[in-house]
């Protein structure tokens, strides 16, 4: 059986951060992760990969202050959503025999990107792209939940 590889995003799905971080990032020591993130990660016994589009210093820093850098087995810092997607691709040569699984919160991207590449998908609608509606197929996430604490309820199901 294979096992699952669960590939998160973070900003808007591990954490908010739409309307809560400034935009001269001098609030981020006030960053929390959503409830049940903590123990998702510990308890959950899947290979985590996070992929944080952004500035490598900033997205580093979230991750440090958050405490969450050794639940994952890698973390990719790609600066546009091209070299998101390579993420993407890179993870799934690199884990060949899993059941990928996309975490995310917009479905112009982690939920496209993951669609195109036949990985499942679950789009935690949160944050400042929670109301995009898909403008076709390739936006459309095999699975939507409302809160992070979903996420292991799906998971459990789809085995």
């Amino acid at each position: 059986m294979n096992s699952k590889l669960l590939v998160f995003d973070l900003d808007d799905t591990l954490l908010l951060t739409s309307g809560v971080i400034k935009k001269d990032y001098s609030n981020l020591e006030q960053i929390k992760l959503f409830p049940g993130v903590k123990e998702f990660l510990i308890n959950n016994h899947s290979q985590k990969i996070l992929v944080t589009k952004g500035d490598k210093t900033i997205q580093e820093k979230k991750v440090n202050i958050l405490g969450i850098k050794n639940y994952f087995e890698k973390i990719f810092f790609p600066l546009t959503d091209a070299h998101k997607i390579n993420c993407f691709k890179k993870i799934i040569k690199q884990y060949p025999n899993n059941e990928s699984w996309v975490i995310g919160n917009k479905i112009t991207s982690e939920i496209c990107y993951g669609n195109q590449l036949g990985l499942k998908t679950v789009l935690l609608r949160k944050g400042k792209y929670k109301t995009l509606k898909a403008k076709d197929d390739s936006e459309v996430p095999d699975y939507e939940i409302d809160k992070f604490t979903e996420l292991s309820n799906i998971l459990k199901c789809k085995q």
